[in-house]
């Protein structure tokens, strides 16, 4: 079967290795789409990881199945990641802390066309037959959106997400009317604003209550402490790099701003973003600007890190 393989330096490879057997207990997908996730282009992350098999946003149909819960022929969604759901850290709703997330994975991984799923990782693993593939292969990514809010409950009247990649263009449809996105990219302003979102240049800034901020940069956090109102919040939503440390000036303690991180996402928040996608609240075609075949994915990889496309989504079979 064909593998999308990282090998190093920003580079992907298409390698043909031998289709994974069932995992005791678990499933068997056939691959019908798969996103390339942000997280995924970066070098520093992804270096350490090598050799590593790309993708985690990802929906399938079950060819074999053992567990009664999942049949034979069921679209389903799983995540890569799935916590015990027995441990103090699980009881607590911390998921993403419990050493069964942080150990369990997807064989090989998500961008291949056909891989397993552990028995482990049945505990966030849901049945989506009535979703189209290329919606059901974004639950995870909007489930870390669902969690983004969750910690960090918007503001009935005014919020702001600082960048428009995919991830901020998500929290945007989520949040609706009430939020305003910035981005210095102006074709990622464009696309926010054909899909009727409230989107502009930082130079336009307008003071809101809650603030999510999707890159992991000091400039990205920087422009949000600039909009925050005094008693406001802060969200980060992804990591700045390994050699970096975030500054934060006193003036956020003098306007008793609050600062929060949301990290990935657990059964709770797949399961709010599944049911988003159910009210017609993210579609595919809202995100993701190239459907592609697994073959064009080593270009579309670069492509992406260079900002030249939104997303890339491999749809297997076309």
């Amino acid at each position: 079967m064909k593998v999308a393989r990282y090998i190093g330096n920003g580079k992907v490879e298409i390698i043909d290795e031998p289709a994974p057997s069932c995992p005791e207990g678990g499933l068997l997908i056939q691959t019908q789409a798969s996103g390339l996730c942000s997280g995924e282009l970066m070098s520093w992350y992804m270096d350490r990881k090598i050799p590593h098999v790309l993708g985690h946003e990802v929906a399938g149909i079950v060819t074999e199945s053992q567990d009664e819960k999942f049949k034979v022929g069921d679209l389903v969604f799983p995540h890569h990641h799935a916590p015990c759901l027995q441990c103090e850290e699980c009881n607590a709703g911390h998921y993403v802390h419990c050493d069964q997330w942080r150990r369990t994975k997807l064989v090989p991984g998500g961008l291949v066309e056909t891989f397993g799923v552990p028995k482990e990782n049945l505990t966030d693993t849901l049945v989506v037959n009535d979703l189209r593939p290329q919606d059901a292969a974004l639950i995870e990514p909007l489930a870390c959106v669902m969690k983004s809010l969750r910690k960090a409950p918007p503001s009935p009247e005014s919020n702001a997400v600082i960048g428009l990649g995919v991830m901020g263009l998500m929290h945007l449809l989520i949040l609706g009317p009430t939020a305003i996105g910035y981005d210095l990219n102006p074709s990622r302003i464009e696309w926010a604003e054909k899909l009727g979102l409230n989107a502009r240049h930082p130079d336009e800034k307008v003071p809101a209550d809650t603030v999510y901020v999707c890159p992991g940069s000091q400039g990205a956090f920087d422009l949000a402490a600039s909009l925050v109102r005094p008693e406001g919040t802060i969200l980060l939503f992804a990591p700045l790099g390994p050699s970096q440390d975030l500054k934060l000036s006193q003036d956020l303690y003098f306007r008793d701003i609050k600062v929060f991180h949301s990290y990935s996402c657990g059964p709770n928040d797949t399961l709010a973003a599944a049911n988003a996608i159910r009210e017609g609240r993210l579609k595919a075609e809202q995100v993701i600007s190239n459907f592609i075949n697994i073959d064009q994915l080593p270009t579309a990889y670069e492509e992406m890190k260079a900002g030249k496309i939104l997303k890339p989504m491999v749809l297997f079979g076309a």
